[in-house]
């Protein structure tokens, strides 16, 4: 017998058995990126607590903030949506469903805190003698809490607003905030300011820096360039048919080159959780045009990929900085070597 759901008040709700091959399928695969994220986060958070050196306070602060924000995706949209992909209904009511709604807030301080490190590490790289007095913690506290008070302004407007309700989406297998009209525009404009908005801003600052290193480059290449002239023309007028002693004695190999700086290391780790942000984004925000712009739905495949690269995208940060940064990555080794000695210690107490 064939499941069917039916509408109630804006609500869906299950009719038997609505179950099959490919939503269990589908809701595996949200399983396994729901675990990954707890997982992920959690460990996250316990690595930046013992993390000493190698993180400056203020990017702490904010990569606190944004694997908090990851983690409560994890908990409160991945659990879930499990559950509703599964199923192909909603199950947990409509209160949850007005949460689950709200949830999105989170990605949008996930969006925000990005371009806040990103801008903190491009004071790092662009003014690093001025860096210390114009970052500051007290400074990166004011910002994080305008970004929280921003973001819940944004949140109640968007639950209170009137002629507003939750309803359940199957095609997302979540729930959204919407007006009765069926037109998301508050919901749009801010994925705009919140997500679009800040990557932009972040794309042009890394080209500002792109452009100021290749300049950098290219005045230590003709420095370097000129001093080689000279003593290629020294050489020459003292010593025509002797070789330069220093020509045979540094290999071009052994020369010295221009060491790359922590901070610029850093910033284009950032970046790259940027453009990670924004290809975990595209596809979501494309389909949420599609449907506010559109009569028809998006196809169902269409959908499910941009829910999963959304959720993938409260992970990716957590590897990112696991493989770029070595005091991150130390640490953490450090904490996993630990939990496994005693571990294998307790197991052998055991067994004797």
């Amino acid at each position: 017998m064939a499941f069917q759901t039916t509408t109630d008040g804006g609500m869906t709700t299950m009719s038997p058995h609505n179950v099959t091959v490919v939503s269990v399928v589908k809701a595996c695969l949200l399983a396994v990126t729901t675990t990954l994220i707890l997982l992920g986060n959690s460990l996250c958070l316990i690595v930046l607590r013992y993390t000493r050196d190698g993180v400056s306070p203020v990017t702490k602060l904010f990569l606190i903030s944004l694997t908090i924000s990851d983690l409560l995706v994890g908990v409160l949209v991945g659990v879930p949506v499990v559950g509703s992909t599964a199923l192909q209904s909603w199950p947990y009511g409509d209160a949850y469903c007005t949460v689950m709604a709200m949830c999105h807030v989170l990605y949008f301080n996930a969006g925000m805190s990005v371009l806040a490190i990103n801008i903190e590490r491009y004071i790092a790289v662009i003014w690093p003698l001025k860096y210390p007095l114009i970052v500051t913690m007290a400074r990166a506290a004011i910002v994080e809490v305008f970004i929280i008070f921003i973001l819940l302004l944004w949140l109640l407007l968007y639950v209170l607003m009137p002629d507003r309700m939750s309803f359940y989406y199957n095609n997302f297998s979540q729930c959204f905030i919407d007006s009765l009209n069926g037109t998301d525009y508050l919901g749009h404009i801010a994925m705009t300011l919140f997500i679009a908005l800040p990557l932009l801003i972040t794309i042009v600052l890394h080209v500002r820096l792109f452009v100021l290193a290749t300049h950098h480059a290219s005045k230590v290449g003709n420095i370097t360039l000129g001093s080689f002239k000279l003593r290629d023309s020294e050489s020459s007028a003292g010593q025509s048919d002797q070789p330069h002693p220093d020509q045979n004695a540094q290999p071009a190999a052994a020369r010295p080159r221009t060491r790359r700086s922590p901070e610029a290391k850093a910033a284009r780790t950032f970046f790259i959780m940027a453009v990670v942000l924004t290809i975990s984004w595209t596809p979501y925000y494309a389909t949420i045009t599609w449907e506010n712009l559109r009569s028809d739905p998006v196809p169902e495949a269409l959908a499910f990929t941009s829910q999963l690269l959304l959720l993938l995208n409260s992970i990716w940060n957590v590897i990112i900085y696991y493989t770029r940064n070595d005091a991150f990555r130390k640490t953490a080794n450090r904490l996993l070597g630990c939990c496994f000695r005693v571990h294998s210690w307790n197991d052998q107490e055991l067994m004797t």
